[in-house]
């Protein structure tokens, strides 16, 4: 089978040096090793060029740098050519307009993967789909689009617009392993180093953006609650954000008296956050919305007890008190009730993290999902033509 994957995304993907999983190039990998052709359309505002992406040592992934035009975050490329190539291309989210031209000019061969879901908090995405939805809903329902889904929110988010169930699938989303082996971590910059000389009976853990959506300072109540309960807590803190903003969280922070308790670095390149996984007792992610959550399944795979809300990645990874906990409220005094259980009961928690990552949501498990969809629909044109 020949696999086309197209980001819709106009943001430039550096694939030869870059310092985060790129899910594109996990699941194309994944495809290679079973005897499929994949490549990817990757969006560029400079050359276009074509990358190989070395996959076994005998087999490798074209990666299409293309420039295309681009209109409310959308890119229409004109690549009508390279898709004559391919059995199956697989363009991002049902509400990108250039996936929705795709399924209707390619209707045979598209199969769309999309994550969003509906949350509250999310109103931007919300109002933008009410006005979407009037352009792409009624094509997809009547060339009967197919559909692979990263959680059962967003499997429920798409039925729920009448999108018929039996071309919905939910596929999750799939860690790369590859990637991790690959990374020579010989050479651990000193400010990763440090993360293990910190002194803590919990050392707990945040990676990502700092963003109102993580809801950052509640990670300071929950260092102040602590701190009343006489646990010497500490956090460390791998991300950035807007300037305002974070300095916003880090003087509410002051104020709840647990700066000092805090450890920020701003940037580090993904192949050493295994280091700072490994040297934390406890991963929190109190986000108010996820489409997935990458960081959520390296925290398990690295074996960190993770504690977070219900959210597109949680809710299909972790199963609550078993390998991960998830709380659906934002009361610091409950959050603090599971970071106390979670680390009496680690090494267990940890175990059946790591194991459940390792067995159900690696790329090389989850593409048996993808190519069976693809099949399905190859085989359900064929028979109509």
């Amino acid at each position: 089978m020949k696999i086309l994957i197209i980001r819709c995304f106009p943001q430039y993907m550096e694939v030869k040096n870059a310092s985060y999983n790129i899910q594109e190039i996990g699941l194309a990998r994944a495809f290679v090793k079973k005897g499929h052709q994949c490549d990817i359309v990757f969006w560029t505002d400079k050359e276009e060029k074509e990358v190989q992406v070395d996959v076994d040592g005998k087999n490798s992934i074209t990666v299409f740098y293309r420039q295309s035009k681009v209109f409310l975050k959308n890119a229409f490329f004109d690549i009508d050519d390279l898709i004559k190539k391919y059995d199956i291309i697989e363009p991002s989210e049902y509400n990108q307009l250039a996936a929705w031209k795709l399924s209707k000019k390619y209707p045979d061969k598209t199969v769309i993967y999309h994550g969003p879901y509906y949350c509250e908090f999310n109103k931007r995405y919300n109002a933008m789909c009410k006005v979407f939805d009037k352009i792409v809903l009624p094509a997809y329902k009547k060339n009967g689009t197919t559909f692979l889904v990263k959680s059962d929110l967003a499997n429920d988010f798409l039925t729920s617009k009448g999108i018929k169930s039996e071309n919905v699938t939910t596929v999750g989303v799939g860690i790369d392993l590859d990637a991790f082996k690959q990374n020579d971590i010989n050479e651990i910059p000193d400010e990763i180093k440090e993360i293990q000389n910190i002194k803590a009976d919990i050392k707990l853990l945040y990676i990502g953006r700092i963003e109102e959506r993580r809801n950052i300072p509640f990670l300071f109540d929950i260092l102040n609650e602590l701190k009343n309960r006489n646990v010497n807590a500490k956090l460390v803190m791998i991300g950035n954000g807007d300037e305002e903003y974070c300095k916003n969280c880090f003087d509410y922070a002051k104020k709840c008296d647990v700066f000092d308790s805090i450890y920020h670095i701003k940037k580090a390149e993904q192949k050493y956050l295994q280091y700072a996984y490994k040297n934390a007792d406890i991963f929190l992610l109190p986000t108010r919305y996820e489409i997935f959550g990458m960081v959520l399944l390296e925290a398990m795979y690295f074996g960190t007890p993770a504690i977070t809300t219900k959210n597109g990645g949680s809710q299909i990874l972790i199963e609550n008190g078993i390998d991960g906990y998830i709380i659906d409220v934002f009361n610091k005094s409950l959050w603090c009730d599971k970071i106390i259980e979670a680390s009496q009961n680690s090494a267990k928690i940890s175990q059946n993290a790591h194991k459940k990552i390792t067995e159900k949501f690696t790329w090389d498990v989850l593409s048996d999902k993808f190519i069976s969809t693809y099949e399905k629909k190859i085989n359900d044109e064929n028979s109509t033509c």
